[in-house]
């Protein structure tokens, strides 16, 4: 199945928290819908209606605790959740102190539970992997924020949640526009 993917590119200097970019910020905001679990939150709040949680005591969340066990444990839902972990051990000791943040494998499979019907995760990283059309999400857009040097750039992704009849629709018209190109090459 073909995918027509939004793709940004921006270009911003290292931060020591990733909404201190603020062209990332905007493009995260603009991509959120309806009540947004911020489950890494960090310390820059957005401007979105946001439920913040956080493993750091210091960090203004709404919840502090380990990203696991709320997902596993939260009867609330939401529309969008936006997963910016830790990238590496690095990260985690520098914001964390050295704690361990979980699997993230776990914490994805636990995210559709507590998604309303469409929703969306937005994932920062230095991948483009995100939940993955085996858990049934669909790619609407990639990021990639060049930092220049010798940082690694950060690639974000985001995906919808397409339920069974959702998913036949887009098929169909996949089949269509690739029939259409077809066609015309």
């Amino acid at each position: 199945m073909k995918q027509h993917i939004d793709f940004t590119y921006l270009c911003q200097p290292p931060k020591r928290y990733t909404f201190e970019h603020p062209r990332l910020k905007t493009w995260v905001e603009g991509w959120c819908k309806g009540k947004v679990l911020n489950l890494f939150a960090g310390m820059i709040k957005l401007r979105v209606d946001e439920y913040r949680v956080d493993l750091d005591p210091l960090a203004p969340a709404d919840h502090h605790g380990e990203a696991y066990e709320f997902v596993s444990t939260t009867s609330m839902r939401f529309d969008t959740v936006i997963l910016d972990t830790p990238y590496n051990l690095r990260k985690s000791r520098e914001k964390y102190g050295s704690r361990y943040m979980g699997s993230f494998t776990k914490i994805k499979e636990k995210i559709p539970d507590i998604l309303n019907e469409a929703g969306r995760v937005i994932i920062l990283g230095y991948d483009t992997v995100g939940m993955a059309h085996r858990r049934d999400f669909k790619k609407l857009a990639i990021c990639v924020v060049c930092h220049n040097g010798d940082h690694n750039d950060i690639l974000c992704t985001v995906e919808q949640q397409i339920n069974h009849t959702l998913k036949s629709v887009l098929e169909v018209e996949d089949d269509i526009i690739m029939d259409a190109f077809n066609t015309s090459a």
